[in-house]
């Protein structure tokens, strides 16, 4: 038995040791500090967790990967989404490259600043709110993050201001020779009756291993919005684990798209706060799997206050023997009367050895309420293949359409026409 404990201690550390690449992000010396000690209590989660009961860390946790190099890649241009225009920020290998960054605004309407060199009217926001949406103790990978993220970017929305155009983040990562790790923290901060959109996209560059960790704060200040799609395309080889923790003033509006398309294991956990009256949340997941990839979507909405109103939309394709995992929580406080909350996950197996474990709660303790939630499973209509082929449209095509009629659902409100389009492109050649 000790020997089983000096075992698993020794992984454990040896897991920590492959995020820690020196420098890091400026400033906050004392949060990093913080969340440093407090490693040393946290555990590396197994399926004998609730929270983790399906989706098996072993594996990756006993692979050797080695802090990701900078990286010479400068070609951009195929990664970028047509026709959107926007203010496009890249990092390669975890570490932003400003040469092929482009900021086209000033500081007076929005703040974009590179978290490893915060200077200027972004370093005060951050350092106030950095670790304010996540405690150094939730879990071992966010305490990690916290204590060594490599990079990461500022957004901040000035009070009053509405961003000219959307902001895309674009992740490459480029390790041909070796199995990488990479670290990124966000923190988008949108001030009173402030408006933004951000959109952000994953690429891998290599078939290599990547294990991508990345902690994401979002502040969303009364009577602001903020419209944030996050796009996952990486390899078959890549796996990630992504926490996005979100606060709510009242009279806030937020909504964010999750689109897994890529990946070998992805572990999305999102939590959001709607800490006053009136809040509006909308959340939308869409997950299309296929060989051996894993998808586990975890999310939290926590109404507490009156009036508010959330939407949860996740949808599934499956095939070979791709797992997904949803697992979603609606806490209704008790202050919060006059709540409005919506959950559904639907999926879709196409074949039989393809598995789904979904997990929809709801927990309420308000009396005056409007609460649903729902998971369904099947398979694709017989009775609409069998007719779009009667009119001479071919199997694969049939599917096709059946497929994409299913899934668009889920990005069909998104306000970024060229977003939307490039999301169905990516879904057309998906399968």
């Amino acid at each position: 038995m000790a020997n089983k404990i000096q075992e698993l201690e020794q992984e454990r550390t040896a897991f920590i040791a492959q995020f820690d690449a020196g420098q890091g992000i400026a400033a906050v010396e004392d949060q990093k500090a913080i969340a440093a000690s407090a490693l040393k209590n946290l555990q590396i989660p197994t399926r004998k967790w609730e929270e983790w009961k399906y989706t098996d860390l072993k594996a990756l946790v006993k692979k050797e990967f080695s802090p990701a190099h900078e990286s010479p890649f400068t070609d951009i241009q195929p990664y970028l989404i047509p026709n959107l225009e926007s203010d496009v920020l890249v990092f390669i290998n975890g570490r932003y490259r400003e040469e092929l960054s482009s900021i086209s605004h000033n500081e007076e309407s929005l703040i974009i600043n590179d978290l490893r060199n915060i200077a200027g009217k972004g370093k005060e926001a951050f350092e106030t709110y950095f670790g304010k949406a996540v405690s150094p103790d939730l879990d071992i990978f966010a305490a990690i993050n916290t204590a060594y993220a490599g990079d990461g970017v500022f957004i901040g929305v000035p009070t009053g201001k509405t961003t000219a155009k959307p902001i895309q983040i674009l992740h490459l990562a480029d390790n041909k020779e070796q199995s990488s790790t990479m670290q990124h923290r966000n923190m988008f901060v949108v001030g009173r009756n402030g408006e933004a959109q951000v959109v952000e996209s994953y690429h891998s560059l290599a078939d290599s291993p990547t294990l991508r960790n990345q902690v994401t704060e979002i502040f969303v200040d009364a009577n602001a919005g903020l419209e944030y799609v996050k796009i996952q395309l990486e390899s078959g080889e890549a796996s990630s684990i992504d926490r996005t923790l979100v606060h709510q003033a009242r009279d806030s509006r937020f909504s964010i798209h999750t689109i897994t398309l890529g990946g070998k294991l992805v572990r999305n956990n999102l939590d959001i706060k709607m800490d006053g009256v009136n809040i509006s949340s909308e959340l939308k997941g869409l997950y299309m799997l296929s060989g051996t990839q894993h998808v586990d979507n975890h999310t939290q909405v926590d109404h507490m206050n009156a009036d508010g109103y959330s939407n949860e939309l996740y949808k599934g394709i499956l095939k070979d023997q791709s797992t997904g995992v949803f697992n979603g929580r609606i806490h209704v406080y008790q202050d919060a009367q006059k709540t409005n909350a919506f959950q559904s996950n639907n999926n879709v197996l196409l074949d039989d050895t393809a598995n789904i474990y979904t997990k929809p709660q709801l927990e309420i303790y308000a009396d005056d309420v409007k609460c649903s939630h729902g998971a369904t499973l099947g398979s694709l209509d017989e009775e609409a293949m069998f007719y779009l082929q009667a009119r001479g449209i071919k199997k694969d095509q049939a599917r096709k359409m059946l497929v994409h009629s299913f899934v668009m659902e889920v990005a069909d409100d998104i306000s970024m026409d060229a977003v939307k389009d490039f999301i169905e492109e990516k879904i057309e050649n998906r399968f």
